[in-house]
């Protein structure tokens, strides 16, 4: 008996993080679908999902392709648990195109590509506040790109 509880108690202890994790990510695509998928209007969703739940002080890069011709609105939305997330669009070399403002919640850029060509899209979670680390409570969320077009 005390070995089946072992067994079980191990099962448990691998399975349990593989859970939450499918968890945690279909919660940040409902998330996405709710709530930043409407602020993309006029611009037509182009049909991919960037977003993943982030903690405080992480950061990522997402290439993207973007096509001659066609107006954008790159949208960077978020849950509030994470604070004022920051993004900058950068080209292949990584020279700055756009970079958010800090006091803005869930920014978007609206551009006009000339040429067809890669861009990154750098976002930035802030650093939890000193305050708050010290509850040991790490405030993570939910943080989507969304990219829309329109002809």
């Amino acid at each position: 008996m005390r070995s089946l509880n072992r067994t079980i108690l191990r099962i448990f202890i691998l399975v349990a993080p593989v859970f939450f994790a499918f968890h945690a990510d279909a919660q940040c695509k409902r998330f996405t679908k709710k709530n930043c998928l409407p602020a993309l209007a006029p611009y037509i969703h182009n049909g991919k999902l960037t977003s993943a739940v982030f903690n405080p002080g992480e950061s990522a890069d997402v290439e993207m392709t973007f096509n001659a011709g066609k107006q954008y609105r790159v949208l960077v939305c978020s849950q509030e648990t994470v604070g004022n997330v920051q993004f900058k669009v950068l080209d292949k070399t990584r020279k700055i195109l756009f970079e958010s403002k800090e006091d803005q919640m869930n920014p978007s850029w609206d551009f006009k590509m000339a040429t067809t060509q890669q861009l990154i899209i750098q976002v930035s979670i802030p650093q939890m506040e000193e305050s708050v680390q010290k509850t040991n409570l790490v405030q993570n969320g939910c943080v989507a790109i969304m990219v829309g077009v329109k002809n």
